[in-house]
């Protein structure tokens, strides 16, 4: 860690601290997410017998992986982890090697990889797709590190690899190699389109790559069924014990909690908070004065920087408010806005918001379900928290509740963590217009599956993506009326004031 040299001009020493700040911030990350890979591989492995990885991790690799695979259901919980646990060290070593930066971002593509490793994604079905990416880079002179990230989401395709390699007929060679052409054709194309397709909905839907993928695979799930090439309909879900998938998930929300806090310990010293008289301490910067002839001495310096080592719980509540007052929409950086302890801290207990919703309306966890609450872990650091998610979730459970369908389904307690995708959308415009996109998002995840016939693993991203686009412009222009619920609230308030 680089050491703070305070006998130096006050410009470059606040240069100092934000560059000892961001190097701080992404070691944090880099530990964090190499200890949860570590923590889904152990886990596996204690959760299975060695005589059941080599079959297990067979079975997942030749199984077609369309929605829903449950990895747990086909071979078995402590394998799925295990596969998890290998796809998520993996491609943290690419996003090093890449020297791509981390944050906010990259917990929320890790854990979104994660979680779908537990239904859907292994390294078969994956690495083409990221291959993919890769060339486009080299073709377009596009620095790998800018898209690195895009090379873990291009894995959403994975079950067309595994469809065509293993389930259209062919020849063990002859399917693998298509399948795999196939993959890289798809990630060399994913990136451009994902650029353009996420000004559509204008970064209210946070799964953008699900909303490209979906309509790329569209077309090339059509172009397949030209050629006589059909998918099977698939619903393998897991149905057993879930008493230790609760624990582990508990666990790890729980030391995700205490890592925030002890990196929000750790970081005070990068942090301007308030100083005695709750003097703030962000006035410091422009109490420094720069030039030859307003230098601090050290020990002016060494008592400023002492304002910022002392902590001040008062300030992390108050900057915590200012988190969960954002949006979200993307891109929304907590890490790079809020820092990395609050944001570890957002991401738990955003966790426990979908956990406690699966456990108190669903059956049970299971691979989807366990993966969508990832998904809401590692998007937590990049939109999500635990204002803007409730509404969709309200949302979800109305229609169901309306349409009279089983609350507790796979299908649909999926449909609504996922749909979290639209928590931007919650953020900005208010609970209601939140609620009722909940209930849109609802209506359209059960229909667009069959467009893509279940290819594209963000399926709710696709979902996602035609609501925000809908919904996006409607409430805009209700904004500039003022006809929003919150402001005709507002409205009514003052009237009655008067």
């Amino acid at each position: 860690m680089k050491r703070l040299e305070t006998d130096m001009p006050a410009s470059a020493l606040w240069q100092n601290l934000d560059d000892a700040r961001a190097e701080f911030k992404e070691t944090i990350v880099g530990r964090v997410i190499i200890i949860y890979g570590l923590f889904l591989l152990v886990g596996g492995i204690l959760m299975s017998s060695p005589a059941d990885w080599l079959p297990g991790l067979r079975n997942i690799v030749l199984s077609s992986s369309l929605l829903l695979t449950d990895y747990m259901e086909l071979a078995s919980p402590g394998v799925a982890f295990i596969n998890a646990g290998i796809m998520t060290l993996f491609y943290f070593l690419l996003i090093k090697l890449s020297r791509a930066h981390l944050s906010g971002g990259t917990f929320a593509a890790v854990f979104m990889l994660s979680g779908f490793a537990l239904f859907g994604k292994n390294l078969f079905n994956g690495l083409p797709l990221s291959i993919g990416v890769f060339l486009y880079c080299k073709y377009s002179k596009t620095k790998f590190q800018d898209c690195a990230l895009l090379a873990l989401y291009a894995t959403w395709l994975g079950p067309l690899v595994s469809s065509v390699a293993f389930h259209f007929g062919l020849p063990i060679l002859q399917g693998v190699s298509y399948a795999w052409l196939l993959g890289i054709l798809c990630g060399f194309l994913l990136p451009p389109v994902c650029n353009r397709f996420s000004q559509f909905h204008q970064g209210y839907s946070l799964y953008n790559m699900g909303f490209s993928a979906g309509i790329l695979s569209m077309v090339v799930v059509g172009i397949l069924s030209c050629r006589g090439h059909g998918f099977e309909h698939v619903s393998i879900i897991f149905s057993g014990a879930d008493n230790i998938l609760i624990a582990w998930m508990v666990s790890l929300l729980v030391l995700l909690f205490l890592a925030g806090t002890v990196a929000a310990y750790r970081g005070r010293k990068f942090e301007r908070e308030s100083g005695p008289n709750d003097e703030p301490v962000s006035g410091l910067k422009d109490e420094l004065k720069v030039g030859s002839d307003n230098q601090q001495t050290k020990s002016d310096m060494d008592d400023k920087f002492l304002k910022l080592k002392r902590v001040n719980l008062k300030y992390y509540f108050a900057k915590y408010g200012q988190l969960i007052r954002k949006s979200g929409r993307a891109p929304d950086d907590f890490v790079d806005q809020f820092g990395i302890g609050l944001s570890l801290i957002n991401m738990s207990l955003t966790g426990a918001v979908g956990l406690l919703y699966a456990l108190v309306l669903g059956d049970g966890l299971n691979g989807p379900i366990m993966g969508a609450i990832l998904c809401m872990v590692g998007f937590a650091a990049f939109g999500k928290h635990i204002i803007n998610t409730p509404p969709i979730l309200i949302g979800v459970f109305l229609a169901n509740i309306i349409a009279g369908t089983k609350i507790g389904s796979t299908t649909v307690i999926i449909a609504a963590l996922l749909g979290t995708t639209l928590a931007p959308l919650a953020g900005r415009f208010g609970v209601t217009p939140g609620i009722i996109a909940g209930m849109a998002h609802m209506t359209i995840v059960s229909t667009v599956g069959s467009l893509h016939a279940g290819t594209n693993l963000y399926n709710n991203g696709f979902a996602g993506g035609f609501v925000a686009i809908l919904f996006v412009p409607i409430l805009e222009f209700f904004e500039q009326e003022e006809v929003l619920p919150r402001q005709l609230v507002r409205r009514f308030i003052k009237c009655k004031e008067e």
